[in-house]
């Protein structure tokens, strides 16, 4: 499994779509904020404008454009930045939108052009906010992939349409293709806004860097393996201290903190997925010894491994 999957099934990451919008002026919904999700908005068809509350400028959307909202903030899409704002459940009860179909709202569709309405697919990616991941957590709080920039991509621009066709149907295997889809698009939007913005310090960026790349794969495929500074730098093909110094560099972070707190991720999944012992989530993610296991355990969230197990299991 490439290291991205594996991030991203760790933090249980799924998308679930809320609807497709048929928006007619005047129009402003104020979406509310969210804890650990990652919400996303492709515009079909007109043009909208969007805010993050307090935290931005209105940002002007067309046709083809699609926002993602790493943190889940609270933000405005609106028809114009001087619309009456409503909360998102006030327009969702007016509109009577029962969660299937087209969420119709705004003006008098019967005098509107198609060209005056805004047509959008919304939806987020949700995690479990017990597991973090810098893959995430380094993201802005909103990433703008216009429709100039997804054209460079064909096969983008192919999954936007694919993704807005399969919000509109209703045939075998809808939901998951709407899933693949989705997932497929968050990793190329946070690719583009990496590579667009130029960032020096991206764990995006560490994933593609030949060489520490290399190495977070290996490490990834084989969390349990006896890894050192010494083994991660070998599979990069670097000396200890340029390795050490490349991985700080692109990630932010140590190699054996990134290490530890990887593990530990791991360790936190199986406790509560699986039913093998303590010892055995030990040896899987690389400890011979239980009593290291559960020092570093207890270190990062405060209780051992087995009251996690039991405080944690059923929620």
């Amino acid at each position: 499994m490439d290291a991205v999957s594996d991030i991203l099934n760790t933090l249980e990451f799924d998308s679930c779509l809320y609807f497709t919008t048929d928006f007619s002026p005047p129009w402003a919904i104020n979406v509310p904020n969210y804890q650990s999700v990652v919400r996303f908005h492709l515009l079909t068809s007109g043009q909208c404008w969007v805010k993050i509350n307090g935290k931005s400028d209105y940002l002007r959307l067309s046709a083809g454009d699609i926002i993602v909202i790493p943190h889940g903030a609270s933000h405005i899409l609106s028809d114009n930045p001087n619309t009456e704002v409503v909360e998102l459940d006030a327009a969702l009860d007016f509109s009577g939108y029962k969660g299937d179909g087209v969420f119709q709202y705004g003006g008098d569709n019967t005098t509107k052009t198609e060209s005056d309405k805004a047509q959008l697919v919304c939806g987020h990616f949700q995690f479990d906010e017990r597991f973090k991941h810098a893959l995430v957590a380094q993201l802005p709080d909103l990433i703008l992939i216009s429709n100039h920039e997804a054209m460079k991509f064909p096969w983008f621009t192919d999954a936007l349409r694919a993704l807005s066709y399969e919000t509109q149907t209703k045939r075998i295997g809808n939901e998951s293709i709407i899933k693949r889809i989705s997932e497929v698009i968050f990793i190329h939007s946070i690719r583009v806004w990496s590579e667009r913005e130029k960032h020096q310090q991206s764990f995006l960026l560490a994933l593609s860097d030949d060489k520490i790349g290399k190495s977070l794969q290996a490490f990834h495929d084989d969390p349990s393996k006896k890894w050192s500074l010494q083994s991660l730098a070998s599979e990069a093909g670097l000396s200890r201290t340029l390795y050490s110094q490349r991985f700080k560099e692109l990630t932010g972070d140590s190699v054996m903190h990134y290490v530890t707190q990887w593990r530990a991720q791991k360790a936190q999944k199986l406790l509560l997925d699986s039913k093998q012992s303590v010892e055995e989530v030990a040896e899987n993610i690389g400890y011979d010894s239980l009593a290291a296991f559960s020092r570093m355990f207890k270190k990062l969230f405060g209780i051992g491994p087995g009251k996690y197990r039991r405080d944690h299991g059923d929620s």
